[in-house]
């Protein structure tokens, strides 16, 4: 039996020797949904050891049930020296991306802070147009104290927005499945249609439905193995899109996800063929050149294949596909 592990100050430790004081953690909640918005929250801990003691229980809002995240919400609040929030709607996740509409919303939620922090902690997402010292962590909800606050802040925040919608636009179920993609709220869009609060890039039931679910599917379990992502849908002109823009180690790396979906006979990877490398190949040298990028480039494969009901079957990550 395993003890469940919490997160610490390490990370805040570490800045507070180095003179930083006013040391933002920052997460989000919502990126995978049908519905509604992303939001984000930043939250800055005083500078104290006693903090930990304070928010005792506070970890990844995800582990939580409802209840905890309400009760740890409100202690979070009592402790932190700020708390910001921010979002970004279901349009402007249409318009943008949810990559960017989420970096949208953790700018909002820095802006939102009572004073500004001298320093970004934050999970797994990079914030290039902030110029604030900053560090994307691999699971920072999990590891980092004031990432996990911000998390259950996010998270909190964007259920009791759901409730509300709930009550806005009856008979979708907002309150229960808070936006997710439940076997009942497709069940209410095909009876409904979509809602005003719908993300219409998600286009429910269709192709891309498929291959949104198998990027999102990837995406963690890229994260999972230790890549860090810097970028999902980038478009390069011209050429077209990187599904997922990574780095592993000092390797800048771009994926390619392919999704199946039911019994189909053939595999996602054989899809890839010598003319499909090709293109990613040359993806992967115009970001590099973009980003004066000069270290080392690769192009990865994650085969996905979900069940007729939308759950993973099989994943496979395919390293340097591209000689």
């Amino acid at each position: 039996m395993t003890t469940q592990s919490y997160p610490d100050l390490t990370a805040e430790r570490r800045l507070w020797a180095l003179g930083y004081s006013r040391i933002a953690g920052i997460d989000e909640a919502g990126r995978g949904p049908w519905a509604g918005p992303v939001v984000a929250a930043a939250v800055i801990l005083p500078p104290r050891e006693d903090v930990l003691q304070a928010l005792a229980g506070v970890t990844d809002s995800k582990r939580l049930s409802p209840a905890q995240r309400e009760a740890l919400f409100h202690r979070i609040h009592r402790v932190a020296l700020g708390v910001g929030v921010g979002e970004a709607s279901a349009r402007e996740i249409d318009a943008m991306g949810i990559v960017p509409a989420t970096q949208l919303a953790m700018h909002r939620a820095i802006v939102a802070l009572p004073e500004p922090p001298d320093y970004l902690l934050i999970d797994y997402v990079s914030l290039p147009d902030v110029t604030l010292p900053q560090e994307a962590i691999v699971k920072g909800d999990a590891r980092v104290l004031s990432i996990a606050a911000a998390s259950i802040i996010a998270k909190v925040t964007r259920d009791r927005i759901m409730v509300e919608m709930d009550a806005r636009y009856p008979g979708y179920g907002f309150a229960r499945h808070k936006g997710y993609g439940t076997r009942a709220h497709r069940e209410a869009l095909r009876r409904l249609g979509p809602s005003p609060i719908h993300r219409t890039s998600w286009n429910v039931n269709t192709r891309q439905d498929v291959g949104q679910l198998g990027e999102e599917v990837a995406a963690r379990a890229l994260q999972e193995q230790g890549y860090v992502l810097l970028g999902r849908n980038v478009r390069i002109r011209g050429l077209g899109e990187i599904d997922i823009l990574a780095r592993e180690g000092d390797t800048l790396v771009v994926v390619e996800v392919r999704t199946r979906k039911g019994g189909r006979a053939h595999a996602p990877e054989d899809s890839v063929g010598p003319r499909k490398q090709a293109k990613l190949a040359a993806l992967a040298q115009a970001i590099a050149l973009e980003q004066e990028w000069e270290g080392p480039l690769r192009v990865d494969l994650v085969a996905v294949e979900l069940t007729r009901d939308g759950r993973l079957r099989r994943l496979h990550v395919l390293k340097d596909i591209v000689q």
